[in-house]
């Protein structure tokens, strides 16, 4: 999940790298919510992580040699265990990704890491889907908002 800090330090690296931020900063305060002009200003200066793994994982899909991508985006499942199973896959498809970045904590942030193991050992302890559910329409949110950003 990306926060109104995350996005200023993130200004604050470009601001430091001599490219102009401050209409930026102050549309990031004007508003109770985030702006998605900002982060696509960001994203255009200074691709998120998150945002790459998203395309990978949509190149993956093209290429036919993954459907994590589709089952994240999908309406509706065919049975309950393609929920747990698509959530454990983001889970693993996130730390490999990670693995290979300098510095992997903004990345495992913004792609909601804890939270999807956080409904995940909910799920395994209490076998209630509801929480999981959410979870995957946060993620497919998430998705279609940087997608939506790259265009």
């Amino acid at each position: 999940m990306i926060t109104r800090e995350d996005l200023l330090l993130l200004l604050t690296d470009m601001e430091e790298q001599g490219i102009d931020v401050k209409q930026k900063v102050t549309e990031l305060y004007s508003t109770d919510r985030l702006s998605m002009n900002v982060v696509k200003f960001i994203n255009d200066n200074r691709q998120f992580e998150v945002a790459s793994f998203y395309e990978m994982l949509r190149k993956k899909y093209n290429q036919k040699k993954s459907t994590l991508y589709r089952n994240l985006v999908r309406e509706e499942f065919d049975s309950m265990d393609d929920v747990i199973i698509t959530l454990s896959a983001l889970q693993l498809q996130i730390c490999l990704y990670a693995k290979n970045l300098d510095d992997s904590r903004m990345f495992l942030k913004h792609s909601r890491v804890e939270e999807v193991t956080a409904v995940l050992n909910n799920y395994y302890r209490t076998y209630e889907l509801g929480p999981c559910i959410k979870m995957l329409k946060l993620i497919k949110a998430d998705l279609k908002a940087f997608e939506g950003i790259r265009k």
